[in-house]
């Protein structure tokens, strides 16, 4: 595994749970207003396995569980190996993915290695590979969608909107193909495409009207 970086303690990453955020590099989405430019264009591994999974000892009283984050995570190849020793620790597994691999995320799910997922849904179908930054196949995130909605594991979908990208309509035909999708506000900060910094952020006022 080639871990980028590492949040010690979040309230926020997992629902409900106190956990530490593990950042994989790599991705295979080049989303233009991705905030982790660093994790996708290949960063250096910044922390170890050994390491982590001595923090994550240490941590055991403390922490409920743990979040595979990235880049994209389900291109690593020892991601199952890595679930399953964080499970043996004693910890809660939440994997964040794109969903463009659904035949890691099903197999992660066949072998109870992970207890959440939170799916990024980066548009609607027409607006995806805007999104997305390249060529999608539709049909494997489909897949992705279905294995989680049958899964039986708590999950969530989710959607950073960003001007020029999304609208009230796009937004409108999201939340009628996924009622409990989770709004996110784009952030100016960090992009992978620089001029992405210049888009103007949602006032608070147009963010009231797509919640």
């Amino acid at each position: 595994m080639r871990l980028g970086g590492c949040q010690q303690t979040t309230f926020l990453d997992y629902p409900g749970k106190l956990a530490t955020t593990i950042f994989t590099v790599g991705c295979n989405f080049r989303c233009p207003f991705c905030h982790n430019r660093d994790l996708v264009l290949e960063a250096k591994e910044v922390i170890s396995e050994e390491d982590f999974f001595e923090f994550l000892k240490k941590r055991k009283n403390i922490l409920e569980g743990v979040v595979i984050s990235g880049g994209e995570p389900t291109l690593q190849p020892g991601l199952d190996n890595f679930c399953s020793k964080i499970k043996q620790i004693g910890y809660l597994v939440k994997l964040d993915t794109n969903g463009s691999r659904p035949e890691v995320l099903e197999k992660l799910i066949k072998n109870h290695l992970i207890d959440f997922v939170a799916m990024d849904i980066k548009a609607d179908r027409k607006n995806y590979e805007k999104a997305s930054g390249v060529k999608v196949d539709l049909a494997q995130i489909e897949k992705s969608v279905e294995i989680i909605k049958k899964s039986g594991l708590d999950h969530q979908f989710r959607s950073t909107i960003v001007r020029g990208i999304h609208d009230k309509k796009v937004v409108a035909r999201m939340k009628k193909k996924f009622p409990n999708l989770v709004l996110q506000k784009f952030r100016a900060q960090n992009c992978l495409n620089p001029a992405y910094l210049a888009v103007e952020e949602w006032t608070e006022a147009e963010w009231y009207e797509f919640a």
